[in-house]
């Protein structure tokens, strides 16, 4: 009996190093195979050994603009990556009934979307869907009639198969100051109301947010970082250093705060002077002691061009495993990378088509998880 089932798990690891070398899609294809196969890819541990990298980027997209319907709007999908697509619907037209989906916020595989109906039309829904396995959930109302800031959403796989999502509550009402957080969980189906942790006055720099430790991560004008956990019990202020902010007089477009191996990262674009790009990492996250890594000249990127940040580039993303940085470069109508390690630019594709009318659309950063969340289940 025992060498039957050494001979099974040896079977099954022989499997999953094989699925390990397989493109996302190919991989996602292979859960029809049997039941057998379906549970060696959704298993939480083997799925830790399948590699999911950064497979490219959702965006909102108006290619789906007609005169009979101008609002009907779906995402778009731009890969990095060559081999295909790890998805077979970019579009997200699996999710029935909704005229408009428009991609928010993507966190390790989950799409929290805002999702407009085909009736009643003046109607929508924020919505978590998974595009590779294609499940998704609509995400049931607060029931708070103040007025909401942001939504932000928080989905870690290694941590826990549930997602949350924030709702930040206007303190002033229309004077945008950070007030108290309602938090919806996936495992309960239900809304908790928290009050504030934080302190007063606080504005939010509309640049998304960051999950990272089991809390969201939020950059605000007042040169802090705020964060909360999922449960509403920790509340935690990390200040920025006063060499980070030097020559700033408020934080605001050209402040942009990310994760990338597991830590918290503050990217500076300056734009006085000689534009530069400036890094810090939170090497050390309890105590909240930051590191300063890089400093980049924008000419090292694009070239001794004169080019004015959120006019004609602008700062996407950073990569979640390595040291890179990815741009949207307007003059040039390309979507670029640049290695911060090796001083590498790299031309990834051109956007001619989709920087028309709108040039920096949120790009958002994917990486498939190919596994069936009990949390997105269509």
């Amino acid at each position: 009996m025992d060498c039957t089932k050494k001979s099974a798990s040896a079977a099954a690891d022989l499997i999953v190093e094989i699925l390990s070398r397989l493109p996302p899609k190919s991989v996602c294809r292979f859960k029809c195979v049997s039941w057998h196969w379906y549970g060696l890819i959704t298993d939480t541990e083997h799925s830790k050994k399948i590699p999911h990298t950064l497979s490219g980027f959702f965006n909102p997209s108006d290619r789906w603009w007609t005169l009979e319907d101008p609002i009907r709007t779906f995402p778009d999908f731009v890969g990095i990556m060559r081999d295909e697509k790890p998805f077979s619907d970019p579009s997200l037209t699996f999710m029935a009934g909704y005229r408009s989906i428009i991609p928010k916020i993507c966190c390790n595989g989950l799409l929290f979307c805002l999702c407009w109906k085909d009736f009643p039309r003046d109607e929508a829904d924020y919505v978590v869907c998974n595009p590779a396995t294609e499940k998704w959930v609509v995400v049931p109302d607060s029931g708070d009639e103040s007025i909401s800031l942001v939504h932000r959403f928080g989905f870690d796989p290694a941590i826990s198969p549930h997602f949350y999502v924030f709702q930040i509550i206007d303190a002033d009402e229309n004077y945008g100051y950070v007030g108290d957080v309602n938090i919806y969980s996936s495992q309960t189906g239900a809304w908790s109301h928290k009050e504030s942790g934080w302190g007063d006055e606080l504005q939010l720099v509309d640049r998304g947010g960051v999950f990272l430790n089991r809390m969201l991560h939020l950059l605000t004008y007042n040169f802090k970082i705020l964060a909360v956990d999922t449960e509403g019990k920790t509340w935690r202020t990390i200040h920025l250093l006063e060499s980070m902010t030097a020559l700033c007089f408020w934080i605001g477009p050209e402040a942009f705060i990310g994760q990338s191996q597991g830590r918290l990262y503050y990217i500076n674009m300056r734009a006085g002077g000689t534009p530069k790009l400036s890094v810090w990492i939170l090497e050390d996250y309890a105590s909240g002691e930051w590191t300063f890594k890089y400093s980049i000249s924008i000419s090292q990127i694009f070239g001794e061009k004169d080019l004015m940040f959120e006019r004609d580039y602008a700062l996407i993303a950073i990569h979640p495993e390595c040291n890179m940085v990815f741009f949207v470069c307007r003059c040039e109508d390309k979507l670029i990378s640049y290695d911060m390690d090796h001083g590498k630019v790299c031309v990834i594709c051109s956007l001619k088509e989709r920087l028309c009318h709108r040039p920096f659309l949120p790009y958002l950063p994917y990486v498939p998880y190919l596994s069936d969340s009990p949390a997105a289940q269509g």
